[in-house]
């Protein structure tokens, strides 16, 4: 863990932040430091990992990793930690176009029509400025961005084929809603202009000139050690919870369309603060296009102070102008937050996406403008702190659950694969007493969930509890929804008929 104390380079920083009233409330002081410093040890403490970088007016205040980026290794978060961004990859599609913009071979005015042939007559006005601003009306919800990175590899041709049949969820430039699609279609247009991929294109235009020399989808030399695995919190196993990297895969396959351009480019703490750093100073992108890029172009809704500019959020109504950005993939989790006329960056990452974990950068930046604000703590996982509290009490305790993860986390058990998952560990832990506990809680707290019968009838069957299997088995029948999709029917008809069969 690293914190750098600013002393005289911190007082040049705010001499040079002065025109600014959020700059003149930011508390950086050994106080502030130390608070930090335990906020992010109680975090490692509970098994979070990630990593932290704060640095204000040029200075780094906080560059640390925390925990394990790799546990089966163990090998530590560092801020050379090669994690998965996410959603804050649009920021570098965005600062891609904004580069051959600058160099005349696109305008953001430029309609769809000039890149894409036999196009549908609602797409070919799209201009690529729409596609920045989420407001093009294409849509991830409307059927030709159906899939996901996990999907088998779609062509070029029959991705855009699907995503340009599929129908608009509102007329292009009236409003805004988030696609992925959008940005997916700013990549190929990178492509067909550039000449080349798209990362080799962002490479050579903005990575390698921002010294960047870390990020990307799957082009560079990372050292396995420095590669930050994912982890599941719903999986109490730790070998099942250890869901890898993306880089495993993509070093035998192509980036699949679902993603290239919007989500998933690798990089680490190191290489975010470069790049804050040339978008301060002006050396990737001209003052013009980062004034563009910045820009509150969209409001999230009409009258919200929150707009979209080029690839970040723009907070109009907040102190400072903030910029930021989220990003996830639902498991690593990023957040970027940029102060441009203040010079400061807030940036967070962590590669399990429980509750409390991926709050620490909002966190962070509260500390810094109010020393009398009230931290909670980083908490374990949900699922973990039933299995322990299964640990330490009695069986006869099976109702207080809810109360003691509520008393935690301050949130209400709201989610039924809690209890579901952690009985079907205990399952398999041969710890049965409490495994059919936790699944009778749960179909009491959840009767109308099919599913929670089937863990139950499972439960019972393993103890020998014929005819209560049976009965949890078919109400999980019954249960079942009218349009056919029943994950656990197959299974709960095949015990039946098993258990029917053996009480003969």
């Amino acid at each position: 863990m690293s914190f750098k104390t600013l002393a005289a380079g911190l007082l040049a920083a705010t001499s040079l932040m002065s025109s600014s009233a959020f700059a003149q409330i930011v508390t950086v002081n050994a106080d502030t430091q130390q608070r930090i410093a335990d906020y992010i040890a109680t975090a490692e403490a509970v098994g979070s990992a990630g990593g932290l970088l704060v640095t204000i007016g040029g200075e780094t205040l906080i560059s640390t990793g925390y925990g394990l980026a790799n546990r089966g290794a163990q090998y530590p978060a560092t801020p050379e930690s090669v994690f998965d961004m996410g959603s804050l990859t649009k920021q570098f599609t965005a600062a891609a176009i904004l580069v051959l913009q600058e160099r005349g071979a696109l305008s953001v005015t430029d309609t769809l029509d000039r890149y894409f042939t036999d196009l549908p007559a609602d797409k070919t006005g799209i201009t690529i400025h729409q596609l920045l601003t989420h407001s093009s009306g294409l849509s991830d919800h409307t059927g030709g961005y159906e899939g996901s990175d996990h999907s088998p590899y779609k062509s070029r041709e029959d991705f855009f084929s699907a995503l340009f049949a599929s129908p608009l969820s509102r007329e292009p430039g009236t409003s805004l809603e988030y696609s992925n699609a959008g940005y997916t279609v700013l990549a190929a247009i990178i492509e067909d202009v550039s000449g080349t991929d798209y990362e080799s294109f962002l490479i050579e235009a903005v990575l390698d000139p921002a010294g960047m020399d870390q990020t990307g989808y799957r082009l560079r030399d990372w050292e396995d050690e420095n590669l930050a695995h994912m982890y599941f919190h719903g999986f109490l196993d730790p070998e099942r919870a250890d869901i890898g990297t993306f880089i495993e895969r993509w070093r035998e396959e192509e980036v699949s369309w679902h993603m290239l351009g919007n989500g998933g480019l690798y990089t680490t703490l190191l290489d975010m603060g470069k790049w804050h750093r040339v978008l301060q100073d002006g050396t990737v992108l001209s003052a013009q296009s980062t004034t563009q890029m910045q820009a509150p172009h969209v409001p999230w809704e009409e009258g919200d102070p929150d707009h979209y500019g080029y690839g970040w959020v723009v907070e109009t109504g907040s102190e400072g102008t903030p910029v930021n950005h989220a990003g996830s993939n639902g498991l690593f989790n990023a957040t970027i937050r940029r102060y441009p006329a203040d010079d400061i960056l807030i940036m967070h990452w962590t590669n399990e996406s429980r509750p409390s974990a991926d709050r620490m950068g909002p966190v962070v930046r509260r500390m810094l403008v109010d020393p009398t604000y009230a931290v909670s703590p980083v908490h374990a996982s949900p699922y973990t702190l039933i299995n322990q509290y299964s640990q330490s009490q009695p069986v006869e305790r099976v109702a207080d659950p809810p109360a003691h993860l509520e008393g935690i986390t301050g949130r209400e058990l709201t989610d039924r694969r809690i209890l579901n998952r952690v009985g079907l560990h205990l399952l398999g832990e041969e710890r049965g007493d409490w495994a059919v506990a936790l699944f009778e809680l749960n179909t009491k707290l959840f009767p109308g969930d099919g599913n929670l019968f089937d863990s139950l009838g499972e439960g019972h069957a393993a103890f020998g509890n014929t005819e209560a299997a049976l009965s949890a088995f078919r109400t999980s029948l019954e249960l079942a929804p009218e349009d056919g999709g029943c994950g656990w029917c197959e299974n709960a008809r095949n015990r039946i008929a098993e258990l029917e069969t053996g009480a003969q």
